[in-house]
């Protein structure tokens, strides 16, 4: 009996035991936030299995949903999930602008979250419209996202791209990866790019090409640019090229249709047709007007590699003018120009192989070949300088050619032999010879001269110190070999033996060689190095 009485005991606490790890009142699942309300259907098929409540139904299928209307053939409701899966001419409506269509729909009413799929999945937004093949609309949060190659289209602009990101409430999108947009007058390709469709403008969060017919734009990530006014603001190194001229810089702003901005940093203008290359530290340019301002380390580069003209100023002022000749031809010319004048302001320095000069302003004539020196500049030429209030110096086949001083003028030219033969006067005329050598001085007004008389030998006579109103000298490897007087000329021939500092210098002479502009002085050492 008593061993009976153990297994009778040990069964019944086996039994509260087992019926103990069972509740009483299993929790009931949490009611939706918000339920799916159906409008209307052709047909409803219901079924009760527990733990899952399902309704089906068929034919013209619609429900709403905190705002947004949703459109189907079929439809498949989980009352106690609060979900949706709905298939055939799925369209979900969202305010007074906002439509999705597609063919099948998975939807979640505690989220509010929809995915919808088919062949073709279109977003239509006011004049917005987003064409893909998957969808996922967050209707709670204003976010879409279509994970794979999408097409928007507004107004004439289409852009595609493999995936991105749209907010239905600020209008702005987010393109990722292969994004193009075409437009008939532009076409921008680029990795990444924020639009808001509101404002038209694009904001690059990659390395961008812009092309249309008035140029190319290279832009970096961080700049923007308006697809409506194509006005731009680039940061980061940019650049604007077209069949004219390249504008680069570290910061630009830019206007593509007027071809005007401002462009700071390292900045580079390359002129094609004229081989002009300036650079400085600023620049403003008005396409309208052909104008362009660079300041700050300004500097001119002109010519071909071995024939370079390099020109240094605190500021240059370029100007360009159109070919008249052209425009008359073509319309397609009207926009071609060609840089004509170049003024320089402030510390002026030209270095070339044969001429350098030092001035406080110039105008440089790129059309007829001209430098007009002002405010006592001085220039050097092989063994030659020369110095006057205002000079003139016309090129030939890039190379000096004739020289014109105004007031004051001298030149000095110093001969094989180390002498200084010297001119000065009033006016002076200039000649060099193919090698930039003086080949003839032309003397009017108050004409002075000191040359060195050597005879066959090169051996040294005297010095010929002459006065006279007008005079003509030539000369032969930097040595007076024939002068002519007009008037009546005070000439002294003084011996070597009675030569001093007073009597072989005209008063005035100084001869400059050590300021002499160098590549470097104008260039910079490192710049100098690698050119």
């Amino acid at each position: 009996m008593g061993k009976a009485f153990i297994v009778l005991l040990i069964g019944v606490l086996c039994s509260i035991g087992a019926y103990a790890q069972k509740p009483l009142n299993p929790p009931a699942p949490a009611p939706p936030k918000t339920r799916i309300n159906l409008l209307g259907a052709d047909s409803l098929v219901g079924t009760n299995q527990e733990p899952i409540v399902t309704r089906q139904f068929i034919g013209n299928v619609s429900f709403q949903h905190k705002g947004a209307i949703l459109y189907c053939q079929t439809a498949t409701q989980y009352e106690l999930t609060n979900t949706l899966e709905a298939f055939g001419k799925i369209k979900i409506v969202q305010g007074d602008t906002l439509t999705v269509t597609g063919d099948t729909l998975y939807y979640d009413g505690n989220t509010r979250f929809a995915r919808v799929l088919g062949k073709k999945v279109v977003l239509t937004d006011s004049k917005v419209t987003l064409t893909t093949r998957i969808i996922e609309y967050d209707i709670a949060k204003n976010r879409v996202y279509y994970p794979v190659r999408g097409e928007i289209v507004q107004d004439s602009s289409t852009l595609k791209s493999e995936k991105g990101f749209y907010n239905t409430r600020s209008k702005i999108f987010n393109y990722k990866e292969n994004v193009e947009i075409r437009n008939p007058k532009y076409t921008i390709t680029t990795d990444s790019l924020q639009y808001n469709a509101r404002t038209r403008m694009a904001l690059f969060k990659a390395p961008t090409l812009i092309k249309s017919k008035d140029g190319d734009i290279i832009a970096s990530s961080g700049s923007t640019y308006n697809t409506e006014t194509q006005q731009s603001n680039f940061k980061g190194r940019s650049k604007v090229v077209n069949e004219q001229y390249t504008l680069t810089g570290d910061t630009l702003v830019f206007d593509q249709k007027t071809e005007s901005g401002v462009a700071t940093g390292n900045v580079e203008i390359v002129s094609k047709k004229d081989k002009v290359v300036l650079t400085g530290n600023k620049a403003i340019r008005d396409g309208k007007t052909g104008f362009t301002k660079m300041m700050g380390n300004a500097i001119m580069r002109n010519g071909s590699e071995k024939d370079t003209l390099y020109l240094r100023a605190d500021t240059l002022y370029a100007y360009e003018m159109r070919d008249t000749k052209a425009v008359a031809k073509t319309d397609t010319a009207k926009k071609e120009r060609k840089m004509e004048k170049l003024i320089a302001q402030g510390n002026v320095k030209i270095f070339r192989v044969d001429m350098q000069s030092k001035s406080d302003s110039l105008l440089y004539d790129l059309k007829d070949s001209v430098i007009h020196f002002f405010s006592k500049p001085i220039l050097w030429s092989p063994k030659n300088q020369s110095e006057a209030d205002t000079i003139h110096v016309y090129m030939k086949n890039g190379k000096v050619n004739r020289m014109f001083m105004i007031n004051q003028g001298f030149v000095i030219a110093k001969d094989t032999s180390q002498n200084y033969n010297q001119v000065k006067g009033r006016k002076i005329t200039a000649l060099f010879n193919n090698e930039t050598r003086i080949e003839q001085v032309i003397v009017e007004g108050n004409g002075e001269s000191i040359y060195y008389a050597l005879d066959d030998k090169n051996k040294l006579i005297g010095v010929n110190h002459v006065e006279c109103s007008k005079m003509n000298l030539r000369f032969k490897e930097n040595q007076v070999k024939r002068i002519t007087f007009i008037g009546n000329p005070d000439s002294k021939l003084v011996p070597p033996k009675e030569l001093t500092t007073s009597i072989n210098q005209l008063d005035g002479f100084n001869w400059r060689e050590k300021e002499k502009p160098t590549k470097e002085d104008i260039l910079g050492v490192n710049f100098a190095i690698k050119q």
